[in-house]
């Protein structure tokens, strides 16, 4: 992954990696806490030919046999004539294999100093221990090394260092268990979070919408949980979700600055990702910044614009479709003719054939004369074709995704539908993304006011619970 990829993967998953490092770190403190305080105490040994050399080959040879020596002492140590000794020596309630447990030895390189170190929760045991074998390896090293009752040892050991009284632990090491911790942390968060974000196939961030789109996104509607009984918002509010709807509409008109694009299409990969709510916000948005606004319900298999705006459904698109009524007749507007809806009408038997047919793009030839802008609620582009029929119709696309719901695959397969019908995508919208904290300024010049929240049921008729 590159630095770009990696930094979208820390603030994607920063909750999970964050936990994942408190887990490992407050494991390594815990840990730390329990465990016993160890103290090493170390005596070190000076192995040396015996008697004086009578000239420099003498020395050269005795220097040669202390160093063969020591390697040889070094695991002698250790053993348990060696270690019974010091057990009888101090009285130690051990059996020679435990005090073999907490003795090492070293041998201190190009040097006949041979080192043993003992690690007990005890720095008194620790040190007597260590002193102990000092004694004990010093008397027994002649008997080992004499051969016969009249003639020296060729060699002898001399305690050069004797063991200290240890002052402070070398284990547990808070700092180092912690950075430890913490080290471990990030990489099994990291890898917990790649691991995650492979099989999660859900779209949940605005770079990862446009690079699968492929299409500039025009904003993101946070969550709210009123949405679900007030899915259309007041045109006065300042609510941090209208304020995301009126982003919506300007990024809308950055990229359609010569208005070649009148009549557009809102739809989604599939039901429940919020589309027909985006299309009603989307239409209050534009009437707001004065544009003659007119929409549209063209999901002709389950129409809910005309119910989230508290309109009657029963004349509409159907019915200009059909000619039952004229396109007049099923128009209707919404706050004091704010802007014109054209409900879906009632449910047809052939919606894709009703959408295919010459009389709607007669229908759509005369809003495009009439108003700015032509919103289409289209139904989902993959459980049925409706879609992609009325795509052939409409001169662009917006495709709302769901925030943790709509699957990578499913908009790739929306988009290439849209582009096979040669339809444009504009513009995707991130719906439902989670909030996030935000500076206290942000908030409050965000935050809806009461007077908002009751001009709201003052003025909105109840529409019909929806998914936003």
């Amino acid at each position: 992954m590159d630095l770009r990829s990696d930094l979208r993967l820390f603030r994607e998953f920063w909750q999970l990696i964050l936990a994942v490092i408190i887990i490992t770190t407050g494991a390594s403190a815990f840990l730390t806490w329990r465990e016993t305080p160890q103290y090493d105490s170390e005596v070190t040994m000076f192995v040396s030919a015996s008697g004086a050399p009578d000239d420099a080959a003498a020395a050269y040879q005795g220097s040669l046999l202390s160093q063969q020596r020591v390697a040889s002492y070094s695991e002698l140590v250790r053993r348990q004539h060696v270690l019974d000794g010091v057990i009888e020596r101090l009285e130690l309630n051990l059996t020679p294999e435990q005090l073999a447990s907490k003795v090492t030895t070293s041998v201190v390189a190009d040097t006949s100093l041979l080192t043993a170190t003992v690690r007990d929760a005890s720095p008194e045991l620790a040190q007597r221990i260590a002193n102990g074998i000092g004694a004990e390896f010093v008397e027994l090293v002649p008997e080992l090394e004499s051969v016969g009752e009249e003639e020296q040892a060729p060699v002898k050991v001399t305690v050069v260092s004797p063991a200290a009284l240890p002052s402070s632990p070398v284990s547990p090491r808070p700092t180092r268990n912690l950075v430890l911790g913490g080290v471990l942390g990030v990489l099994l968060g990291t890898g917990l979070a790649a691991a995650r974000r492979t099989l999660d196939t859900t779209i949940k961030t605005e770079e990862r919408l446009e690079e699968i789109s492929g299409a500039p996104v025009l904003g993101t509607v946070m969550f709210d949980a009123r949405a679900s009984a007030r899915p259309v918002v007041d045109p006065a509010s300042y609510s941090a979700r209208a304020e995301a709807y009126r982003k919506i509409c300007a990024n809308l008109h950055f990229i359609n600055v010569d208005r070649s694009r009148q009549v557009i299409m809102v739809t989604s990969p599939l039901p429940l990702e919020g589309k027909s709510t985006t299309a009603c916000n989307l239409a209050v948005s534009l009437a707001e910044a004065e544009k003659r606004v007119i929409l549209v319900g063209a999901d002709l298999r389950r129409p809910s614009a005309a119910g989230y705006l508290g309109l009657p459904g029963g004349v509409g698109l159907t019915s200009v479709l059909l000619g039952d009524a004229s396109l007049s007749q099923a128009t209707q507007y919404w706050r004091d003719q704010l802007f014109a809806v054209l409900p879906s009408g009632p449910i047809p038997p052939n919606p894709n054939a009703m959408l295919a047919s010459q009389r709607l793009s007669v229908v759509l030839q005369e809003l495009r004369h009439e108003y700015d802008i032509v919103i289409m609620d289209s139904s989902p582009v993959i459980p049925v074709a409706d879609a992609a029929t009325l795509a052939e119709s409409c001169d662009g696309a917006l495709v709302v995704v769901r925030h943790g719901k709509t699957r990578r695959e499913n908009l790739r397969s929306a988009v290439q539908t849209l582009q096979h019908a040669g339809t444009p995508v504009l513009g995707a919208v991130l719906n439902m993304a989670p909030r996030q904290r935000r500076s206290p300024y942000y908030e409050a010049y965000h935050a809806e006011t009461e007077d908002d929240v009751r001009a709201d049921h003052e003025r909105t008729p109840p529409p019909i619970t929806a998914t936003h």
